[in-house]
């Protein structure tokens, strides 16, 4: 009788919005179980069994994970707030997975700064505050403007720009107060020099601790002088001036933290004196940016971290040399969301992907009040830039919301 499809375990699935395309992906090649901290709702079509488990619950995680795992010995992840753990329970059992100190080092922001500064790779000046005053006189002595950001937090959650010492302590109070899910708080902040330049994303490969990066996202930044990302832009970048700095930087960042396996998403700055590392992250990236790599590369990045998983070799080939974007759409104002509708933005030409990302009743606050207050998502799809710049300049008007500011019902469209 012939074999089935390999058995992977994934821990945490993130929401349906933001990760759907991977459950698709991995379910046409493997069967999947799941360990999840809820019941599964939509990810039920998806999975062949399921455990549900605290992720807290180091005891739990790994009884429920030896049950799931006991028939294919191959486990995944790509939650932040799970990494850790995760990397723990699966070395207690065994199992394929970034070690738990590596993936300790990607999470602490303040740790892959040191390390990075003892081996001289990347050096970024920096202090960790405990205190607002803590964090004023590291700012003096740096140089202002400085960014102020939480040691573990996720996602551009409480990072804020501080041009002179009251922002400074604005910026404290913001960063010391940032909280996402079970993500450590309270644990200080990060106070360090602004790199100047434009920001991008590297997605790697890594398979016996050599990292291979199989594409750059170009971030979209908004909300000044908070860093939230409201766009990612996946392109061509092997002839870019800097890409081969921008290697050398990441293999060695890597090789600082030593990281031996998984799929990795590193931030950097392209400073006038050469890229920089921001942060070094121990999962896929967010945001559907490896969709976007699928439809710009043909790359699938996640089936890549399911391969590594199972021990093999991913095809890392690409078939194709295109482009995609991804556009974020936010209230114009807080509010409470009545009505989110991207129909018409979903049938222009060129938009690969459109979801409403706001239910009916949430209420959104722009940032930095709240984590990604966001209404909607486009993703377009097209041979260069331009294209993909064209079909969101198109469809982004024609996505409407209804947002209900201190009482009053608005039709907007978002611009």
């Amino acid at each position: 009788m012939p074999e089935g499809p390999p058995h992977l375990t994934i821990v945490g699935s993130g929401s349906a919005a933001y990760r759907r395309y991977a459950l698709q992906s991995l379910a046409e090649r493997y069967r999947l179980s799941a360990l999840l901290p809820a019941e599964p709702t939509w990810q039920r079509p998806y999975l062949a069994d399921w455990r549900v488990a605290d992720p807290a619950d180091e005891a739990a995680l790994t009884g429920a994970l030896a049950e799931l795992t006991g028939s294919g010995p191959a486990v995944l992840t790509w939650g932040e707030t799970v990494l850790e753990s995760t990397a723990r329970a699966a070395g207690k059992l065994s199992l394929r997975h970034m070690s738990p100190r590596s993936a300790a080092r990607c999470r602490d922001k303040y740790e892959t700064r040191t390390l990075l500064a003892a081996a001289g790779v990347s050096a970024v000046r920096h202090g960790l505050a405990h205190t607002a005053d803590e964090a004023v006189r590291i700012a003096a002595s740096i140089g202002h403007p400085v960014v102020l950001k939480p040691r573990a937090q996720a996602g551009s959650i409480g990072v804020v720009l501080a041009a002179d010492p009251s922002a400074v302590r604005e910026g404290f109070a913001l960063a010391a107060g940032a909280a996402y899910g079970d993500l450590p708080s309270g644990v200080g902040v990060l106070v360090e020099e602004y790199l100047v330049g434009p920001e991008i994303s590297v997605d790697s490969v890594v398979q016996d601790g050599v990292a291979t990066p199989v594409h750059v996202a170009r971030k979209r930044l908004g909300f000044a002088p908070h860093f939230e990302e409201v766009g990612h832009l996946v392109t061509g970048w092997g002839g870019e001036p800097w890409a081969g700095q921008v290697r050398t930087l990441v293999a060695a960042a890597h090789q600082v933290l030593g990281i031996e396996m998984g799929v990795t998403h590193a931030e950097l700055r392209l400073t006038p004196a050469g890229p920089r590392l921001v942060e070094l992250n121990g999962r896929l990236g967010g945001d559907l940016i490896p969709y976007a790599s699928r439809l710009a590369t043909g790359v699938d990045l996640v089936v890549a971290a399911a391969e590594l998983a199972l021990g093999r070799t991913p095809d890392l080939r690409p078939d194709r040399d295109g482009c995609a974007e991804v556009r974020f759409c936010y209230p114009p104002h807080d509010g409470t969301v009545r009505r989110v509708d991207v129909e018409r933005a979903a049938a222009v030409p060129g938009i690969a992907h459109a979801e409403v990302l706001a239910a009916p009743g949430t209420r959104l606050l722009l940032p930095p009040r709240q984590v990604i207050p966001r209404l909607a998502v486009l993703v377009a799809s097209g041979t260069d830039e331009a294209a993909c710049a064209h079909a969101l300049e198109t469809a982004v008007p024609l996505v409407t919301a209804e947002v209900e500011p201190l009482g009053e019902v608005g039709t907007h469209a978002v611009a």
